[in-house]
């Protein structure tokens, strides 16, 4: 995957650690020891801050991306979270995976509102074909539910922590910048009855307590360092997609109601 410079132009410099997905990754004892929760997050963060730098997102939490952009964002990210979804779903009686089947924070239906507002109809915004980036990202998670499905928990981990975290951030920024309204900003809101702050809590303790239930809570941090990796991939082609002079239509054509490009 290329990298782009602060610039916006094209780089070869790839700033990404070293694509070895089982390079420091703990011990299953070590993992248990510290809790999942914890080595996650220590093992993905090097992978958190190139994605926080990466296109699309670097774009719109500068303030700086468009409604074009953000909709063939969210077009592909439908797609990851309906498959891991499904996937939580199918491994609901897993003792480890099932922890993470939580209804309450699943998001492809908050994303079909966003579409149908963001494209004018979910009908249309389906009809956009998924980006190979997305198209990949979708693919491991499919793997990913493959056998046991523990790896799944990567997976969750970085979508709905993310969400729950950063997101709120983003979705102020969208507000501020694109002027979406809360109909375009389904995906950042949790009908949940607690504070996020101690949800999210909640949501790291199911975490560790999962690692206890499979003999194999390292492929879960593996697989947690690939989604960082499928994200960052994701969000640059979002960017190549829609800054291409060769856009398709139905690309540029989505944010057809409502506020223009945000410079």
């Amino acid at each position: 995957m290329s990298q782009h410079d602060e610039r916006g132009g094209r780089s070869r410099h790839h700033d990404e650690p070293a694509r070895d997905e089982t390079a420091s990754v703990p011990a299953p004892e070590e993992i248990r020891r510290i809790g999942l929760a914890n080595a996650l997050r220590e093992v993905t963060a090097p992978l958190h801050r190139v994605a926080e730098r990466a296109g699309v997102i670097s774009d719109i939490v500068r303030g700086r991306s468009s409604r074009a952009a953000y909709a063939l964002l969210l077009r592909n990210l439908y797609a990851v979270y309906d498959a891991l979804e499904a996937g939580l779903e199918r491994h609901r009686d897993s003792p480890a995976v099932g922890r993470l089947a939580r209804p309450e924070v699943y998001r492809a239906e908050a994303l079909r509102r966003d579409l149908a507002t963001l494209y004018g109809g979910i009908d249309v915004a389906l009809a956009v074909p998924l980006l190979p980036a997305g198209a990949d990202y979708v693919d491991a998670v499919i793997d990913a539910g493959a056998g046991d499905g523990v790896r799944l928990i990567g997976h969750a981990y970085t979508r709905y922590l993310g969400d729950l975290s950063g997101g709120q951030t983003v979705s102020r920024v969208l507000a501020q910048t694109l002027g979406l309204a809360p109909d375009a900003r389904h995906l950042y809101a949790f009908d949940v009855v607690e504070p996020l702050d101690a949800y999210k809590e909640r949501y790291r303790d199911a975490i560790d307590q999962a690692a206890h239930e499979t003999e194999r809570p390292d492929a879960i941090l593996a697989e947690a360092m690939r989604a960082f990796r499928l994200n960052v991939a994701l969000f640059w082609a979002v960017k190549d997609a829609t800054e291409a002079p060769d856009t398709p239509p139905t690309v540029a054509a989505a944010p057809s109601s409502g506020t223009g490009a945000h410079q």
